[in-house]
């Protein structure tokens, strides 16, 4: 495997040249561009399933004192879902064939990109496509009337903010992962734990109490409690600290990142 040496390589990434990356692969996206819109249904078909159907059974549910009806609840659930799509499909499961099969990276490090260009223009993509799932999951929530504050006006900021940390976060998981038994134990260690237990369908408050420390220190947790407080217009301290949690995630496994695919990549 040809490597270059630590010295020829930039210390900073440089966003023109990570936008480099961004190009190529909407380029590449030119020959299957319906795989942009497959993470965008299935949070979808949740919500119609199971905050349509199950949700007439299940009544009101609390959030921050108020009561809103279980779809209103659980719609900003499967918002940061589509972040988290997004996030895995183009900040884990690509570059992870790219970097262990492929050998995409080796080619593009001829050129006068390096790894951080390389590292910031995957997660910028994987954060560009996370935010058009949740632009367009914005657009049904509007519709179906599952906006019900003058806040949610931020709720796309918000969504975008939650997709680049949660790519960062893949990122550092295709530095790590090195076998392809690794794209299971991602799903399955995960994703699906992510999915299911980050508050996304029910309210934190009723998991037990021995799980509930942990489902609020994951990062979905903070992305679904953010938009949830947005869109339903319950904004307050907590609100504050979801924010906070996601913009320290968002730098910090942006350098974490840089610095595994770095490891990987050169000798």
């Amino acid at each position: 495997m040809a490597k270059r040496t630590a010295t020829a390589v930039a210390p900073k990434p440089s966003l023109h040249r990570a936008l480099k990356i961004v190009h190529r692969n909407a380029v590449s996206y030119r020959y299957y561009w319906t795989a942009i819109f497959t993470g965008f249904f299935e949070p979808l078909f949740y919500l119609g399933a199971v905050g349509f159907g199950v949700g007439q059974f299940v009544g009101t549910v609390p959030v921050g004192g108020a009561q809103v009806d279980y779809a209103t609840f659980l719609a900003p659930g499967m918002l940061a879902a589509s972040t988290l799509n997004g996030a895995i499909a183009d900040g884990f499961f690509f570059p992870f064939f790219k970097l262990n099969w492929l050998k995409t990276y080796e080619g593009i490090l001829a050129t006068p990109l390096n790894v951080p260009d390389i590292a910031v223009g995957e997660m910028l993509w994987a954060q560009l496509r996370g935010t058009i799932y949740s632009a367009g999951f914005l657009v049904v929530m509007l519709a179906l009337g599952l906006i019900e504050s003058p806040w949610g006006i931020l709720a796309l900021p918000a969504a975008m903010l939650s997709a680049g940390a949660l790519s960062a976060g893949a990122m550092i998981l295709t530095g790590l992962a090195k076998h392809i038994t690794s794209l299971e134990k991602v799903m399955t260690l995960v994703v699906f734990p992510l999915f299911l237990f980050s508050g996304t369908f029910f309210p934190v408050e009723l998991y037990p109490d021995a799980l509930r420390p942990i489902v609020q220190v994951t990062p979905l947790y903070h992305s679904a409690s953010l938009l949830r407080s947005l869109t339903t217009g319950v904004v307050g301290v907590e609100t504050l600290v979801n924010l906070g949690y996601l913009l320290v995630m968002y730098v910090a496994a942006n350098l974490v990142a840089i610095r595994l695919m770095r490891k990987r990549l050169i000798a």
